[in-house]
């Protein structure tokens, strides 16, 4: 088992996911709670999905919509084999401005500011971030990323990856009247790479941060060989050393992708996986398609698209219906499945409705999946199968609303959560689904 002792001083992790891990009983830590010497003990097949934003559409806020959030797509993917200093993010939704905060505040915490410290200062908590697009309406780009501090910090590279030009994507949201600054302003920092074909593309995330693009062909060579290796620039890497990712285009509106997340062992078998697969119009004939299948099977936890249930089914505008992913869980038999994208006027108890309607559409399969809905801040942990557990960790944000209290201004609500000095690890809940696997 390789284990990795992470300073958490260096972690690129909201503080509320660092005390999540740290109360896991079967992960080990060391030193006092924000000190400079608190350590956490990772294992390279470790695999995290943090989803910042989970609303579809356009942000939206209010009481109503406490439990699930508010803000449109971001996630985070993070694997203690990539470089510590390196941010690996999906889409840039509003929700990125919650990962965006907490980098900054670390930077500044430790004397550094993103945008006047010398570049290999700002280097020592952040280099880069990697970020990958599923496709570029204004939910999953232009209410985020524009805004964040990090996107216009010339000492953070930014290399942006997805299909379609997302060069020409980027210029597009930062051009003057709409934007106040111009991308030529800012294009030093960023560098773009077009996936060449979504169907036949695999993306290998390097332990020295770099990427690679292999046609599919070519990896499912190299998992015929013993100890295979990725070569790039003259370096070559195990494959168990990388984070693969694989690529599904969606049926959307608009060119659409998902990204299926996968950690290798040295024996070429899978041992942690994850798809974020947004923005599709699930089909019934989608399970029985192999590209699909490739995309979904054998994953510990998938992340869909669940804007619509079959009563109020739009066709056309490329969102997924909750009871057919219900369907599709059963007769694929997938272990965990959070549903997204929620419509931006849907209360927390109409969500709840909708996944209890996937849930009802999954029984009488062999096996049970755990289906919930996505929330904002939720973390998604596969543990390594080095650790001899089986299953995932789900944390989320605690948030119910108790009873209403009069106010000068109308009717209010009461919130179980604490909100003061905008801590909110005081109501960050666990949720540990992982057995011993000899007991399985």
């Amino acid at each position: 088992m390789k284990t990795m002792k992470k300073n958490v001083k260096h972690l690129l992790l909201p503080p509320y996911i660092i005390k999540g891990l740290r109360e896991i009983p079967w992960i080990k830590s060391s030193g006092q709670s924000g000190a400079d010497d608190e350590i956490i003990e990772l294992v390279a097949d470790d695999l995290l999905l943090i989803t910042y934003g989970t609303r579809g559409s356009t942000p939206f806020s209010g009481p109503e919509c406490l439990r699930y959030g508010g803000n449109t797509t971001s996630y985070q993917v993070y694997s203690p084999k990539m470089p510590d200093n390196f941010l690996y993010l999906g889409d840039g939704g509003s929700g990125i401005l919650e990962i965006n905060q907490s980098v900054v505040k670390k930077c500044f915490a430790q004397g550094i500011n993103i945008f006047t410290a010398p570049h290999e200062k700002v280097h020592q908590i952040i280099e880069q971030i990697i970020n990958t697009y599923t496709h570029y309406h204004y939910d999953h780009l232009h209410t985020g990323a524009p805004l964040a501090g990090l996107f216009h910090a010339n000492a953070v590279r930014k290399l942006i990856i997805g299909a379609w030009n997302p060069r020409s994507m980027f210029q597009n949201v930062f051009k003057r009247p709409i934007f106040p600054r111009d991308f030529n302003e800012m294009q030093a920092s960023y560098s773009f790479y077009d996936i060449k074909d979504v169907r036949s593309s695999v993306l290998a995330f390097l332990p020295n941060g770099d990427v690679r693009e292999l046609g599919i062909s070519e990896f499912n060579s190299l998992l015929q060989q013993n100890s295979p290796q990725i070569k790039h620039k003259k370096i070559s890497y195990y494959l168990c050393e990388c984070l693969i990712v694989k690529c599904f285009p969606t049926d959307h509106p608009d060119p659409c992708t998902s990204y299926r997340y996968e950690n290798y062992d040295e024996n070429n078998h899978i041992v942690s996986c994850m798809t974020f697969m947004t923005d599709h119009d699930i089909r019934d004939t989608d399970y029985r398609e192999n590209y699909f299948k490739a995309q979904v099977v054998g994953c510990d936890a998938i992340y869909i698209d669940g804007q619509y249930q079959d009563s109020n089914y739009i066709p056309g505008f490329g969102h997924g219906r909750v009871e057919m992913i219900g369907a599709m869980a059963r007769d694929l038999k997938l272990p965990n499945v959070a549903i997204g994208h929620h419509d931006p006027t849907r209360e927390d108890k109409q969500v709840d409705a909708m996944i209890e309607l996937a849930k009802q559409a999954n029984k009488g399969g062999e096996i049970e999946s755990r289906i919930f809905g996505a929330s904002d801040r939720m973390m998604l942990f596969v543990p390594s199968p080095a650790r001899g557990r089986k299953g995932i960790v789900i944390g989320r944000m605690d948030f119910t609303v108790v009873g209403h209290i009069p106010s000068d201004t109308g009717p209010s609500s009461e919130v179980k959560g604490n909100y003061g000095c905008r801590d909110l690890t005081t109501c960050y809940q666990l949720q540990d689904h992982t057995k011993e696997a000899k007991s399985l």
